[in-house]
């Protein structure tokens, strides 16, 4: 299709060869009626993921372009979205997706177009995902937070840690410069608590798209969430992340001047209760917040129980599991 793009499809990869394929087909299966674009940037691969990205782009030179590096710059405090990919992005609109991750709907892009169009005030548009185990794709849950499409309450996203996948983020691009050059960018939550509350809470908000078009890795080589379940200091990075989440929550109530105020409060009462689930601390999350807690799904709960009183046993469990 020739014609400037319309939509960037921006991907950040690093020793993924073996999901990388699975992310660039399903960009490249995607039926649009709109010129977009495919933008890559490996991080200094050494398990092939580079010649692999690169072999992509030889094939596809008009819809695929990588951005490679002589050293890694995400070691020196880089971010490849911010500072490699978004300069190169034609696109009116921008949509994320990791390395590991992948779409699994060929509609996606051209259904969160559609809703973007008719509102040029939303934010971003996101839809429900699934949870894969990384080694076989096998479904292990579903991030469905809506049961029908509908404008996303900025509450909602305020007091959870995760309402919607980073993978299906797709966000017009002045609205992602303008999170850029925000107060909260530079916070030390994680980037995607930051951009949804971001999203959520500026201009006309997010839509949501009740249909399961991507997958999430979970337990991938590399990830972020493979790397903390790994983290031998459990209270240290539980604490880390409470700060984090509740100082981006109150600068969100700054920089709106209170407007979601009485919805920062209930997240930060959230914060608190994720605080106490990262540590596994069975005793008070079954005490403290017993509907809540109950709410939760029995292999979470498990795997409280377990690690409060069977910790040999859950060590076990988790052992296996994560033989990925």
């Amino acid at each position: 299709m020739e014609g400037e793009p319309l939509v960037s499809v921006l991907c950040v990869t690093f020793n993924q060869v073996k999901y990388l394929a699975r992310a660039m087909d399903g960009f490249l299966d995607q039926q649009t009626s709109f010129p977009f674009e495919i933008l890559v940037n490996d991080d200094c691969s050494t398990d092939g993921t580079t010649e692999l990205a690169l072999s992509y782009q030889r094939r596809y030179p008009d819809k695929v372009q990588v951005v490679t590096h002589e050293e890694n710059q995400y070691s020196r405090g880089i971010m490849p979205v911010e500072n490699f990919l978004m300069p190169r992005a034609r696109g009116r609109y921008v949509a994320l997706c990791e390395g590991d991750d992948y779409y699994t709907d060929p509609t996606k892009l051209q259904r969160q177009f559609d809703v973007m169009e008719m509102n040029h005030t939303l934010t971003a548009c996101v839809h429900a995902n699934e949870n894969v185990r990384a080694r076989d794709e096998r479904r292990l849950s579903v991030l469905r937070f809506y049961e029908c499409d509908r404008a996303v309450d900025p509450a909602d996203v305020l007091a959870h840690v995760q309402c919607f996948s980073t993978n299906s983020l797709f966000m017009r691009t002045d609205a992602l410069q303008a999170y850029f050059a925000s107060p909260q960018k530079a916070l030390p939550a994680h980037g995607d608590h930051k951009l949804m509350t971001y999203f959520a809470t500026h201009d006309g908000g997010m839509w949501y798209i009740d249909r399961i078009m991507s997958a999430y890795r979970f337990l991938a080589k590399n990830s972020i969430n493979r790397t903390q379940l790994m983290d031998g200091d459990r209270e240290a990075l539980a604490t880390r992340l409470y700060d984090a989440r509740t100082e981006l929550l109150r600068s969100i109530d700054e920089s709106t001047e209170g407007v979601y105020h009485e919805a920062v409060l209930k997240g930060i009462d959230r914060m608190d209760y994720e605080y106490h689930k990262d540590l596994r601390d069975y005793r008070v999350l079954k005490t403290r917040w017993s509907r809540r807690f109950a709410a939760e799904s029995l292999p979470a709960r498990m795997d409280s129980l377990l690690y409060t009183y069977a910790r040999p046993l859950h060590k076990l469990a988790y052992a296996l599991y994560c033989r990925l």
